[in-house]
């Protein structure tokens, strides 16, 4: 049965006084907030869910449970919540309730800093420049002689202008319906996928991102 807007103002009410009650301070205070939270959370209250997935992070009111506060926090980034989307960001950077991934982390906080989240770009370009950093060096330890490409980054190379593309930037990997798939953009910037190496027509082939070279 869906909420009336009488029962939608009881939600925000207690809400708002749970978010007082956390401004104040305390051990008490973090706990009774806690408790309005969750019996807001069971009336699917967005962002009750967010706070009490944060209470869950840092353990304040609630015991500390890295798990509940990666399923709370992500549901309210799912629905375009900006600050869920930053710490959710930071959570896969760490790796904390949810596998660490540099590639998730990166897309939370590029989304975060397009609402305008303060420090998210900042957060965002520095992961950017870890996952260059890591490329680099892992594409100039492998010899070249295949295209290959995982769910998570271009895997190898097969020409040295290939190499150059994608170390430029010029060519890249995109998920898509049909899974992992290389990119390009054309003279008007618009993504175009390639189905082949536009250097030497080798196809790529989908290998794991843990593959041992």
């Amino acid at each position: 049965m869906p909420l009336d807007n009488n029962d939608l103002d009881d939600l925000d009410y207690f809400y708002n006084e749970a978010v007082q009650l956390l401004n104040e301070g305390g051990d008490e205070n973090c706990k009774r907030a806690a408790e309005l939270l969750l019996k807001n959370c069971e009336e699917g209250h967005l962002a009750s869910k967010r706070v009490i997935g944060f209470l869950y992070l840092d353990g304040k009111g609630v015991e500390r449970d890295l798990e509940k506060a990666y399923l709370l926090i992500s549901e309210a980034a799912a629905c375009l919540d900006p600050l869920a989307m930053y710490v959710l960001g930071g959570m896969y950077e760490g790796g904390h309730g949810v596998e660490q991934s540099d590639k998730e982390a990166l897309f939370m906080f590029a989304m975060a800093a397009e609402i305008g989240i303060p420090g998210a770009a900042e957060d965002a370009e520095r992961i950017m420049a870890r996952i260059w950093e890591r490329r680099s060096r892992k594409l100039n330890s492998r010899p070249i002689q295949y295209l290959e490409i995982s769910d998570e980054d271009v895997e190898a190379v097969c020409c040295k202008k290939m190499f150059d593309a994608v170390m430029n930037g010029s060519i890249s990997m995109i998920d898509t319906y049909r899974g992992p798939e290389l990119v390009t953009n054309d003279a008007r910037e618009i993504g175009t996928v390639c189905r082949e190496c536009p250097f030497c027509g080798q196809k790529p082939k989908k290998v794991s991102k843990d593959k041992i070279y």
